[in-house]
């Protein structure tokens, strides 16, 4: 399966509820309606980073948005492990 890291330029503001459930859809393993898996997420500096499994770029960008964060797919890149 592809792996996608998706770019938020500004990190969405999220409640701390909304923090728990990304947590545990990561530790979950387990895809998303859209055949979407979250691997990791990562924040820094007012930016945030989500590494997922998707079929597509296109996949990832409606999973964010059934979650109410905006994507688009220019800041969606498809990725490769180097080991």
């Amino acid at each position: 399966m592809p792996k996608f890291l998706d770019y938020h330029k500004v990190a969405p503001q999220l409640p701390p509820e909304a923090v728990e459930m990304v947590i545990g859809a990561i530790k979950s393993g387990s895809a998303d309606e859209f055949g979407v898996k979250p691997l990791n997420a990562f924040m820094g500096g007012g930016q945030a980073w989500c590494l997922t499994e998707a079929p597509s770029a296109d996949a990832v960008c409606k999973s964010h948005e059934s979650h109410g964060i905006p994507l688009g797919v220019g800041d969606v890149t498809e990725i490769q492990s180097m080991v």
